[in-house]
């Protein structure tokens, strides 16, 4: 008789992307009970519940780094560090998961069903893997080279949106053909492309000269006249969805409390470049980072800042990451130093491998 811990590792082997959460009920019971076996609707419910992969993306286990150019290489293949890394959460070791020659801008994860898929935002296009980083395809053509930012449809996979230095693109037939959505813009260059939590069809869009907001699909776009130019950022509050944060290229955070109807600026930050910006996933806590800023925290939905990590060997922070699971646990992708991470929040600092790397998204996601 196997023990508790060998079933637990048999259904762990048992977790193939695109199994119905039923195919993977019995995949297990008939793995477990080769003979038949009476089974009670409880016991059922709980195997759904700790098998899901919409679980597992919750656990947070596996940590993803976008890797966007590097000044160093990896010792043990010669590949420089760029693409996109994945590891364990409390483990050293990073390995590549996509082409080691992608320049690597950002990454999307998405579930419907039983389907997950992950989309990285590529320096040759927008890349898609329905295998879990095994294999990936490009989706876009000359129109979208070069993808900054994705953001997929919550509801309907078919529909994917991408910033780009040519402006906003978006597919409704799962990234088959891709259509300019630019009316209403002023200018081209777009850094980054969110939905909003509340309504899928509401997507805001960062430019060189203002935020951007569309209640249509992207269809139509006015400006939300944030009063300082070169947004890089975005980020909605996750918990009062009226709030939003952006990092703008000198004139650190703005920050909205009524939807977009207003913006200030934060209190205590000087004028600099803001390049991230993420919230615990309680929002007391709000990090940033920029160029040459070390880590600032506020404590009151972005209205005040303070600096907790002057961080002066490290040039630029060009990505944040609060553990969804753990507020203590604060990550930072650097300028060409890799990854630094604090367990107590932000009160130390150590590196956390992938050094000479320039890394532009850490995120949580399932692998």
């Amino acid at each position: 008789m196997k023990s508790h811990t060998d079933q637990k590792l048999t259904l762990k082997n048992l977790l193939v992307i695109g199994d119905t959460e039923m195919e993977l009920a019995q995949k297990f019971i008939k793995k477990l009970f080769p003979r038949g076996f009476l089974i009670r609707v409880e016991y059922l419910m709980l195997l759904f519940i700790f098998a899901s992969p919409l679980t597992a993306r919750q656990s947070g286990k596996i940590c993803v780094a976008v890797l966007f150019n590097s000044t160093k290489s990896n010792v043990a293949s010669g590949d420089r560090y760029v693409g996109v890394f994945v590891r364990e959460k409390d483990e050293a070791e990073w390995q590549s998961i996509s082409n080691t020659n992608l320049f690597a801008f950002g990454i999307s994860f998405s579930q419907h069903g039983a389907t997950q898929r992950y989309y990285i935002a590529g320096g040759n296009g927008l890349h898609r893997s329905s295998d879990g980083g095994k294999s990936w395809k490009i989706l876009t053509s000359w129109q979208t080279m070069e993808v900054l930012s994705v953001a997929s449809d919550p509801v309907d996979s078919t529909v994917i949106y991408v910033a780009t230095p040519y402006g906003i693109f978006k597919s409704t037939d799962d990234g088959t053909s891709w259509t300019e959505k630019m009316r209403g813009f002023k200018t081209w260059y777009t850094d980054e492309v969110i939905i909003d939590r509340r309504d899928r069809r509401t997507l805001y869009a960062a430019t060189e000269e203002d935020l951007y907001r569309s209640t249509d699909g992207a269809e139509n776009w006015s400006p939300l006249k944030v009063g300082a130019p070169g947004m890089r950022t975005i980020v909605q509050h996750p918990a009062n969805f009226n709030i939003f944060l952006i990092g703008t290229e000198d004139h650190d955070v703005r920050v909205t409390l009524d939807n977009g109807k207003s913006w200030k600026a934060g209190v205590g930050m000087p004028a600099t470049a803001i390049y991230a910006i993420h919230a615990s996933s309680d929002g007391k806590e709000i990090y940033a980072g920029g160029f040459r800023s070390g880590v600032w925290r506020s404590e009151d939905m972005g209205q005040t800042w303070q600096q907790i990590w002057t961080a002066p060997e490290i040039e630029a922070i060009y990505s944040l990451l609060v553990d969804p699971a753990d507020a203590n646990h604060v990550m930072v992708g650097t300028n060409g130093k890799g990854i630094y991470e604090s367990y107590d929040k932000g009160k130390t600092w150590k590196q956390a491998g992938l050094d000479g790397a320039h890394v532009k998204q850490i995120a949580f996601y399932p692998f």
